[in-house]
């Protein structure tokens, strides 16, 4: 029988994402997936932008250009996106105080590959593909048997089973909600439709396949013909008409289009192909040219120039299962929740769930950690934060989705068209949008979660650039784990720092935490003063003790560019008399203090949430 101390089922990118988080820990995990490749049918098409930093974080950062490209405003428009939008969201802003994009849309079969890719590296994941999982045990430690890919029953243990695997999962489908009554509920976002789900795979004509096309006479080449039909950004349509979602994704080089439209009256004997078509014809037949010029006649795209690659109707809603685990078995991404297509909060939630629960299942399967330290208090603390991060969720999706789905009213698009303007101008003060509150505010609100809220716990970590004498420009979540602990000391200090670094090695040995939660070497200090990116460091030496970084100010990341970045958000968000933050690996705050008497009170307080 084989053994392992996390078993996953399931390798979306849930799954594989806490299989890559747990290995940063060094936790052993075994994923069980049914299929043999990767479904080449690309599903969610969009990552917000806390996923994107989470996937970087896992090391596949790299490769996002090959996976998707970085989207530059989300538009709504009314009836088509032929039709001026009566509102737009600029994603080049910093919204989420992150240095990377805010959204990238992506080909989740691209993503999935460079996810196995990466795990297939790792000496702490194990993939097996083929695997049809066929009985569960919920002992002492979850016991699975599973036909593998040449249908022998095999059987492996774990000390904790986690199902990633979906909506319509066997974990708990088939196992919970008929043993534990773990089954999914309406979330706080009430929503039901039935929508056509298109993919569609776009080939620019030329003079030489389509020599009568009549824009060739006006001027026009082949890829100002693919930019006029298929314009960039993502976009949103209301009605009149039916409420729409569409929009490249992938890398712009595939020119592929999703071109979802909402269809309630849904009947099996309807032809989802032919409604397509009747919908998506008007909006690639163009009277004019983006700046007014009328064409001589009406022109439609070359119909041979699009082909169908999956074109079918999805059922969206918004559910949350009433348990996040029972016993030693739990639930993250759809086999947790569901959400309807308006925000891109389904990867992304998933994701979030995965990220979240790594340090805490590290801790838990080391009986060096995890000896004193109650499962259920740490599990209940992850499933009361990770509800309101759903909930966040479902808020952003009934935004979106009330300006898709309803006509929108002359007054509202007169109020956004103000909110826009409001939020172009150059100047402080500026609106925050929902995203950049709900960012701000990160856990503080949770009651029950992992951090101590009296003292400014449950913050999210802004994510600036950071360099020191030894290491140019990186990303500032680089500093969190530098050695084996779970969590990360900083200092904020720009004097003295050595002294006080001895001081809060003191403290921590003196608090009577694990090294591997908390150790005299997981100390990492900040200068809170910032420096010029292009500004050459000073030379430190290798004898020097105490490594020195510095936050970078206003400077490109090579392929993302932010227009309100700002170094200034990392200590924003942490408040100018911080001095120590406790931080978790998944970049919130435990608990920040302001001296060293308030540091020991939380070391203090720590330990006692671990026992």
């Amino acid at each position: 029988m084989e053994e392992t101390q996390v078993v996953i089922v399931g390798a979306g990118p849930s799954g594989l994402a806490l299989a890559l988080s747990l290995a940063k820990f060094q936790v052993h995990s075994v994923v069980l997936e049914k299929e043999r490749e990767v479904t080449a049918d690309p599903r969610g098409v969009y990552l917000t932008g806390d996923a994107i930093r989470i996937f970087w974080d896992l090391g596949i950062g790299p490769d996002l250009p090959d996976i998707g490209h970085e989207v530059k405003e989300i538009l709504f428009h009314q009836s088509t996106f032929v039709a001026k939008p009566f509102f737009s969201l600029c994603l080049e802003k910093d919204l989420l105080s992150q240095a990377l994009p805010t959204g990238v849309l992506q080909m989740q079969p691209k993503l999935e590959n460079a996810l196995r890719r990466q795990v297939q590296l790792s000496e702490w994941c194990t993939l097996h593909t083929g695997c049809t999982v066929v009985k569960l045990d919920d002992d002492s430690k979850p016991r699975v048997e599973y036909l593998d890919e040449n249908g022998i029953r095999r059987q492996i243990t774990g000390h904790w089973l986690v199902g990633a695997d979906g909506k319509l999962g066997i974990v708990r489908k088939h196992f919970l909600e008929p043993t534990a009554g773990v089954k999914q509920e309406e979330g706080v976002y009430r929503y039901s439709g039935t929508w056509i789900a298109a993919n569609l795979k776009i080939r620019a004509p030329t003079p030489e396949t389509h020599p009568e096309f009549p824009l060739w006479s006006l001027g026009y080449s082949s890829d100002e013909v693919y930019d006029l039909y298929w314009p960039k950004g993502w976009h949103f349509c209301s009605p009149p008409g039916e409420a729409t979602a569409s929009g490249r994704f992938g890398p712009h080089s595939e020119r592929v289009w999703r071109h979802e439209f909402r269809l309630d009256a849904w009947e099996d004997s309807m032809d989802a192909e032919a409604l397509l078509w009747d919908h998506i014809t008007p909006m690639i037949t163009r009277q004019k040219d983006p700046s007014g010029r009328k064409f001589h006649n009406p022109v439609q795209f070359p119909r041979d120039c699009v082909e169908i690659l999956r074109c079918r109707p999805f059922s969206f809603t918004h559910k949350v299962v009433n348990k996040w685990f029972y016993k030693r078995i739990i639930l993250i991404g759809d086999a947790a929740h569901v959400f309807p297509p308006f925000a891109g909060q389904g990867i992304a939630s998933g994701v979030r769930d995965a990220h979240q629960l790594a340090w805490r299942l590290a801790i838990l399967v080391d009986p060096l950690r995890g000896k004193k330290t109650d499962p259920s208090s740490i599990l209940e603390a992850w499933a009361c934060e990770r509800r309101r991060s759903v909930d966040d969720a479902a808020l952003f999706s009934w935004i979106n989705g009330r300006l898709v789905n309803q006509r929108t009213s002359i007054f509202l698009r007169i109020v956004l068209r103000v909110l826009m303007f409001v939020q172009s101008v150059p100047f402080p003060p500026r609106l925050p949008d929902i995203q950049t509150w709900k960012e701000r505010e990160g856990f503080s609100k949770v009651d029950g979660g992992f951090f101590l809220k009296q003292y400014n716990g449950g913050v999210r970590l802004a994510q600036v650039l950071v360099q020191s004498p030894k290491q140019s420009r990186l990303l500032s979540d680089c500093l969190l784990r530098q050695t084996h602990s779970v969590f990360t000391l900083l200092l904020l200090s720009r004097r003295n720092y050595i002294g006080m670094c001895e001081d809060a090695r003191e403290a921590i040995q003196k608090a009577s935490i694990s090294p591997s939660i908390l150790s005299q070497d997981s100390i990492v200090v900040v200068n809170p003063d910032v420096v010029e990116a292009t500004s050459t460091p000073s030379i430190q030496h290798d004898s020097d003790p105490i490594e020195l970084f510095s936050l970078v100010s206003r400077d490109e990341l090579p392929g993302h560019k932010q227009l309100d970045y700002s170094e200034c958000s990392y200590l924003s968000r942490l408040g100018r008399s911080t001095m120590f933050v406790i931080a978790r690996p998944d970049f919130y705050t435990f608990a920040c203090a302001k001296d060293l008497s308030e540091l020991v009170t939380c070391l203090s307080l720590l330990r006692k949430r671990l026992e």
